[in-house]
Formats: C-alpha cells, sequence, structure tokens
C-alpha cells in the first residue's frame, strides 16, 4: 500500500527528523507488549512454583540473513515462553517473541512487486515481526552448573514492513509460517528455580517481502534470559 504520509510535512525530512517519527509508534508497540508480557508473567509464575512448570522471560538480538535489504542487527527483541514438563528431560509448551528492525538506505529506485509504482529517493526501513509458536525441547544430563538443550518451535508469525521516504510510505502485512531450532544452556545449580538461560536458534519464516519480492524471512537470534521453574 502506497500513501501519503500526511503527518510529516511536505519539505525534505532528515533521517533523524523521521526516525524520530515513526519511532513514537513503535514506542507505544513496545509498551503495549511490556505491559501483556507483566501479566502474563504474574499469572504464570505463580504455577512455576510446581516442579512441572517454567516460565521464560528474555532479551533477544535477531540478525536478518536473507532479505534482500536489511543488514542492521536488531537489539530490541524480547521474549516470553512457557514449558510444561511431561519428564525431567523433556518438556512442550508454546513461546512469543518480537523483533523490531530500523535501517537507512541512501538514495535508489524502490519499485513495488506489481511493477506499477516506482519512486526514486532515499528512505527509512522499518520490519516488526511477532511469532507465535508451539514448542518441545529435550534437556541432556546437569553437568557441574550447566545443563544443555535442544528445542524445535513451530507455529505463525506476524510481520509488518513499512518504507519511508520524503512524505511517501509504503506499508504491507502478512502471515506465514514459522520454524525455529534452538540450542541452549541453563546455567545454574540443580535445584535452582531460576536458571539463566542463553540459548541461540535460526529462524525461517514463509512470509512475503514485497519490498525485494521473496517468499521468506530468516534471522538467527541470540537469548538471554531467565526461567523460573
Amino acid at each position: 500500500m502506497l500513501k501519503q504520509f500526511t503527518s510529516l510535512s511536505p519539505s525534505r525530512l532528515t533521517y533523524k527528523q523521521l526516525h524520530n517519527t515513526i519511532n513514537l509508534k513503535y514506542y507505544v508497540m513496545k509498551k503495549i507488549s511490556l505491559t501483556i508480557s507483566c501479566l502474563i508473567f504474574c499469572i504464570v509464575a505463580g504455577f512455576s512454583q510446581q516442579q512441572k512448570h517454567a516460565f521464560g522471560i528474555a532479551w533477544e538480538v535477531n540478525s536478518p540473513n536473507n532479505s534482500g535489504y536489511l543488514t542492521k542487527t536488531s537489539w530490541s527483541g524480547g521474549k516470553l515462553e512457557y514449558r510444561y514438563f511431561l519428564k525431567p528431560n523433556l518438556s512442550v509448551g508454546g513461546a512469543m517473541d518480537w523483533a523490531s528492525y530500523s535501517q537507512y538506505f541512501s538514495r535508489q529506485t524502490y519499485t513495488k512487486a506489481d511493477g506499477n509504482t516506482a519512486i526514486t529517493s532515499d528512505f527509512v526501513a522499518h520490519i516488526y515481526t511477532l511469532p507465535i509458536m508451539a514448542t518441545t525441547h529435550y534437556y541432556f544430563e546437569q553437568k557441574a552448573k550447566m545443563r544443555m538443550y535442544v528445542g524445535l518451535g513451530l507455529g505463525a508469525q506476524y510481520m509488518e514492513q513499512r518504507l519511508f521516504y520524503n512524505v511517501y510510505e509504503t506499508y504491507e502485512y502478512n502471515w506465514g509460517f514459522v520454524g525455529r531450532p534452538e540450542f541452549g544452556i541453563l546455567i545454574g545449580r540443580p535445584e535452582s528455580h531460576s536458571p539463566i538461560l542463553l540459548a541461540i536458534n535460526y529462524g525461517f519464516a514463509t512470509n512475503e517481502n514485497g519490498i525485494t519480492k521473496k517468499s521468506s524471512f530468516n534471522s538467527f537470534g541470540v537469548t538471554l534470559g531467565v526461567l523460573l521453574k
């Protein structure tokens, strides 16, 4: 969707002015996400006192690797997850995480996928992703203060894509399938109820990207948080 960004003045905007204006929306979105996260945290934390329940909250850093134009790493990501232990070494559950990407591009010609619209300008690209997945994890034997695990998440991912250039905005959003294998380590004593969680993952999603005419969006991520159990 191509529309005039009427909330900005018609004059040429600097990257800093445009970035600050756009960031207001993402600031509000983050506040809403954090509020929901706190509510879920309070509700589930009570269940986490039982040995079969665990609740995780973490910070995530994500780097896109096949978008065709994004190269900058997202430092503004987060993750919430719930794990139910079927056995001491096996759990199932669900996870929701988010990432916000932002990058400035110098002057170039942008053509829509339909080939009917083309604009030459510098622009700012913003992409917001929200995967919601069912998860399963397998845990290896505890060694000293570390316990390694492998996991897999499958589900759906919402992706919002915006380009801002001069007084115009290109806006697209869609849902796609997402898969995410994960390798992690729980750091803490065996009797600890709040081990540190450190993990790496690779996410592949089928979200369509009209900007680069691709039908996937993949990323590599690092997770650092705590697992309450």
